[in-house]
């Protein structure tokens, strides 16, 4: 430190170092403390008193699991499905098999309940200071004891959830869920998407007649081959808002066309758009009936309410497509990537799409087929009166799904009058409802779209009496009266190269066999396949004659045509 640093009036001499040093009472001053940036800022924890109930983890793993389980089941987030418990999440833009924002059952993995139960409780554990004196410790829920509640498998307490709604909808009992939240009579959960006008409690015969107009103006320039195949779209948007109403199955909804880019996805897209505010998702009709039941079972599980094949271009059906087709409540499904087998509960409503659809097994009798027949060699070239449907349709989407709601309404509080329809075996609690809501306000039967009526050929049927016909055929002509078995029947039909020998008449058997048992061309077919579709049509009279099994050759049975 040098003087001229100091206070002009120290002494002249350098006493004034010995006495700063002696006593230091002079120090340099330190710099203030610097204020932390504001993002490093320190946090404020604010301690809120303590409401969890404590789950004391004792050695008695049942006790801890059935504390854990009745804070799941207490859950309002918390549902139970198919022997699980399950929340509701929303689709991402990563999975391509479902529209992103969709409503998706999932089953509840470990982490989520992990993090279901520690916001419900908290868990505790007991243990000795090194004084030996017990306190209490809050810890996070053990993974084991979360998966034995998992694993519980019985949920008699929790909440059973159907469905996930994304609009109003009607109860059984013919009321309209418009609360959002858990519907207990319905079991149905309600998350609006948009904001819905109030259904009127007691809707009068002229509001429903203004609703059916109000559902048929987007249809309005669709070339239907009637009226009553555009009842049957109409019909489509009631059956997705009323199926808590409907107890039992719905039939399925086949969208046809003469030609291509008539508008048959768009009509599809349109009927989604009024129930759920999304275009429908699109999957590919699946090849085989095995993976067909794997894709069905998918999404079951994830409680879809309808399922869209698009394009489709085999013959629609198969025996898993059947079995859900008239579902009463729970199915048994594989699962897609596991062998296992699910029983789940059936509700999704079955859509698809295709030119000049043809059916397989019994799915022909279990559809309705809306048809459009454009008069223009290029459909897609037509001007329509609306230029965008899609976003014209979800402009006014509370206004439509108002007016569906509005003419079952009108139906239910005039006491539900029963109109000449005709019954629906295997779907009357649908066909007591929507047809007849629909033909009591003035419009068409929506049955009379049904596929397999008079007029209408089944490729089931001509398969069997081909099939009769042609056996009966090849019997008389190897002099078997008693009949063949489906190994001798093969070895006649296909001995070798079919092109190495004259024709011998056996042609259109073969070509029909090849095709009801999904043979390739040319090549025998599997003789188990053959013998399911032989035992179907056992006995089944068709044109005054009947394929007859019956005694047995090396253990099979021998197949014949009586009359």
């Amino acid at each position: 430190m040098n003087r001229g640093d100091l206070p002009p009036d120290l002494p002249d001499d350098d006493s004034w170092r010995d006495e700063i040093s002696s006593t230091s009472r002079i120090k340099t001053p330190k710099p203030p403390p610097k204020s932390p940036p504001a993002s490093r800022a320190p946090l404020r924890v604010v301690t809120e008193p303590e409401t969890r109930p404590d789950i004391l983890l004792v050695p008695d793993v049942h006790l801890v699991t059935d504390a854990m389980v009745r804070v799941l089941v207490d859950d309002p987030e918390v549902y139970a499905r198919a022997g699980a418990l399950v929340h509701v999440i929303r689709a991402q833009s990563d999975d391509p098999s479902v529209t992103p924002g969709t409503p998706v059952i999932r089953e509840m993995p470990v982490s989520y309940a992990t993090d279901r139960i520690s916001l419900g409780a908290r868990c505790v554990r007991r243990v000795k200071d090194k004084n030996g004196a017990r306190h209490s410790v809050h810890v996070s829920p053990p993974r084991a004891n979360v998966v034995a509640a998992l694993e519980r498998g019985m949920w008699a307490s929790s909440r059973e959830l159907r469905g996930v709604l994304e609009a109003p909808a009607m109860r059984a009992d013919g009321s309209i869920i418009q609360e959002p939240g858990f519907d207990r009579a319905s079991r149905y959960l309600y998350e609006p998407n948009a904001s819905f006008i109030p259904v009127a409690d007691r809707p009068s015969h002229s509001d429903a007649v203004a609703a059916y107009a109000c559902l048929c103006e987007p249809f309005a320039e669709f070339p239907y081959v009637s009226g009553a195949h555009r009842s049957a779209v109409v019909a489509a948007i009631l059956t997705l808002l009323a199926r808590p109403a409907i107890d039992g199955a719905a039939p399925s909804w086949v969208f046809d066309a003469s030609a291509r880019r008539s508008g048959k996805s768009l009509q599809v897209d349109v009927i989604h758009l009024i129930a759920t505010g999304r275009s429908a998702s699109r999957m590919t009709f699946p090849e085989q009936d095995e993976e067909l039941e794997k894709v069905l079972s998918s999404y079951a599980l994830r409680g879809a309410s309808s399922i869209n094949f698009d394009n489709v271009a085999r013959k629609f059906g198969g025996a898993a497509l059947d079995k859900v087709a008239t579902a009463v409540g729970e199915v048994d499904l594989r699962v897609l990537g596991s062998t296992d087998i699910r029983t789940v509960d059936w509700r999704a409503v079955i859509f698809a799409s295709g030119n000049n659809v043809s059916f397989r097994g019994d799915m022909i009798a279990r559809v309705l087929s809306p048809r459009i027949e454009s008069p223009l060699d290029r459909p897609e070239t037509l001007d329509p009166r609306i230029k965008d449907l899609r976003a014209w349709t979800l402009a006014r989407r509370p206004e439509l799904v108002h007016a569906a709601l509005t003419l079952l309404r009108a139906y239910v509080v005039a006491g539900r009058p029963e109109q000449s329809c005709p019954r629906w075996g295997g779907f009357e609690a649908w066909a007591r409802l929507i047809p007849h809501a629909l033909v009591w306000l003035g419009a068409d039967d929506p049955m009379a779209a049904r596929r397999g009526l008079d007029g209408d050929y089944d490729p089931d049927e001509l398969a069997h009496a081909g099939l009769v016909s042609g056996w009966a055929w090849l019997c008389e002509r190897l002099a078997r009266p008693e009949g063949l078995t489906i190994k001798q029947a093969l070895a006649e039909l296909y001995p070798g190269r079919r092109d190495e020998g004259p024709p011998d008449g056996f042609d259109d058997l073969r070509e029909l066999i090849e095709d009801m048992t999904d043979a390739r061309p040319g090549f025998p077919p599997s003789g188990k396949k053959l013998g399911e579709r032989l035992r179907k049509w056992r006995n089944r009279v068709v044109n005054g004659r009947y394929l007859s099994g019956s005694g047995l050759s090396g253990g099979a049975l021998r197949w014949t045509v009586r009359r």
